[in-house]
């Protein structure tokens, strides 16, 4: 009932959160798809197998064409994801009077930020994380109201940002370990969790016969279709995701998780030592065994999520949206290790919080300087246009990929991670600095692949408008090339 909210809970969470997120809301800057969707006013969530993302962001830009709305979208997603974390602090551990900090990783988690650096995507993939998460409410009630909750769930789910998918698997896993903990039957924690999955299945499947034949068509959704054919390739996306890891995992961020571990491994301890000595007959204890290490083991599979079964296992930090419920998971250990001195260990969540809060202000001014920098190279490269002929210039074809700011450049050397997370806008192909260029009437069209590498092969038959020390220009037949490959063309 809505008289039993804590609702002074919820606040606390509301100002955490909107603290939080105040570094990316004062650098108001567009994030790589963002400009292309002001710019060109397209949603296009829809051929990429996610159509409700399109009909929510319809709805709130009032109809098309897509306008720029931010930062309402990214209040809402921080609203959102903080709110979600005390409901699942009131279902599953309503007794500890903190306990909403334990479930705080999962809007702080580092991967997360580029989740909420998008102007436009950070609503629906946080509200397809939230409704990944809505059947945890529903777990323990009437089978049919279970398994018709999980499959609509994670139909919505889906057709908002498919990653959020792990999601529910963890949180299925967290409301195992906690049902333990309060000692329930682990029959019945059983055939609850079977019920979900199959539920959840369900909905995969309405997903994939409903969503995708008949909404996904761009190549970036179908690079993402194939599964993995061999055990090498499931090494491969391991060693992939340990990668990735191990970029976070550095310096003082290490030791801290270290700490936690071995935390997590005492609160660990101390649940199976309950379970063991449980009322329990032998089997169930044993049954609760295994769910307790299944599901320890099925979270870590969360990190990745579904991509960990693609062949082409996408890395964006964006996609590890399970990060931040294993970090929850973590963190719930620890909270088992004593009812009596629950209040003390707030400290660990506490420290990491201003862990995660330095690492936000780190990337948000990291991208006010990559922003600065490409404004620079917009101005520069505009100016070659006008010096050649507006209507002279016919393409531009980006070779190599731009320096980072210094600023950026010490928060990567910090901290890996940051180079996939900061936005680098001039990188080949990938070359949203165009777009960029496109909104103050100065970008011009790229030239396919095939024709960029004929280019750029070229560029030194080419004549050379201007060296600006970070980049050059060239010009040759309507065609621009602006390079940061530091070329010896002499």
């Amino acid at each position: 009932m809505l008289s039993k909210i804590n609702h002074k809970a919820i606040y606390s969470l509301w100002i955490i959160g909107f603290l939080y997120i105040l570094p990316l809301l004062i650098t108001n800057s567009p994030y790589y798809d963002d400009l292309g969707r002001t710019v060109y006013g397209y949603f296009s969530w829809g051929i990429d197998g996610r159509p409700l993302s399109d009909l929510i962001f319809k709805f709130l830009d009032l109809g098309s064409p897509a306008t720029d709305i931010a930062p309402l979208p990214q209040i809402l997603a921080i609203i959102i994801m903080s709110t979600l974390c005390y409901f699942i602090h009131a279902q599953l551990n309503p007794e500890h009077r903190l306990g909403w900090l334990v479930f705080t990783p999962i809007f702080l988690s580092p991967f997360f930020i580029q989740n909420l650096a998008f102007r436009f995507d950070s609503l629906t993939m946080s509200l397809s994380v939230a409704t990944a998460s809505f059947p945890l409410f529903f777990m323990g009630k009437e089978k049919v109201i279970t398994f018709a909750a999980s499959a609509l769930c994670v139909f919505i789910s889906l057709s908002l940002y498919q990653a959020s998918l792990s999601v529910f698997i963890a949180v299925v896993c967290i409301y195992t370990l906690f049902s333990i903990k309060k000692g329930r039957d682990p029959y019945k924690i059983l055939a609850e969790d079977i019920i979900a999955i199959l539920g959840m299945t369900a909905g995969y499947l309405i997903y994939s016969k409903l969503i995708v034949p008949f909404f996904v068509t761009s190549d970036y959704a179908n690079a993402y279709n194939q599964m993995i054919s061999s055990m090498g390739d499931l090494k491969n996306n391991i060693l992939i995701t340990l990668d990735v890891l191990k970029s976070y995992f550095t310096g003082i961020i290490a030791f801290i998780f270290i700490i936690i571990c071995l935390l997590a491994t005492i609160g660990l301890t101390k649940l199976l030592i309950i379970t063991y000595n449980s009322k329990f007959s032998s089997i169930r204890k044993f049954v609760s065994l295994l769910l307790i290490v299944a599901s320890l083991a099925v979270i870590l599979l969360c990190i990745p999520g579904p991509g960990l079964a693609l062949k082409s296992m996408p890395i964006g930090p964006r996609v590890f949206v399970g990060f931040g419920f294993f970090v929850a998971t973590l963190l719930s250990l620890i909270s088992f290790i004593s009812d009596r001195y629950k209040e003390k260990l707030n400290f660990i969540y506490c420290l990491l919080a201003v862990v995660s809060f330095s690492y936000m202000a780190t990337f948000a001014n990291a991208m006010k300087s990559q922003d600065k920098l490409a404004d620079r190279i917009i101005y520069g490269v505009t100016n070659d246009i006008v010096t050649i002929g507006y209507n002279i210039v016919k393409t531009i074809t980006i070779d190599g990929k731009s320096l980072y700011t210094p600023i950026a450049s010490k928060a990567i050397e910090k901290s890996p991670l940051m180079k996939q997370i900061i936005p680098s806008y001039f990188d080949g192909p990938l070359a949203w600095g165009i777009v960029k260029m496109t909104e103050i009437y100065s970008g011009k069209e790229q030239p396919t692949p095939t024709r960029q590498n004929e280019i750029i092969s070229d560029v030194c038959k080419m004549q050379l408008i201007t060296d600006a020390g970070l980049y050059k220009t060239y010009f040759r037949d309507g065609d621009l090339v602006v390079s940061f490959a530091f070329r010896n063309c002499n």
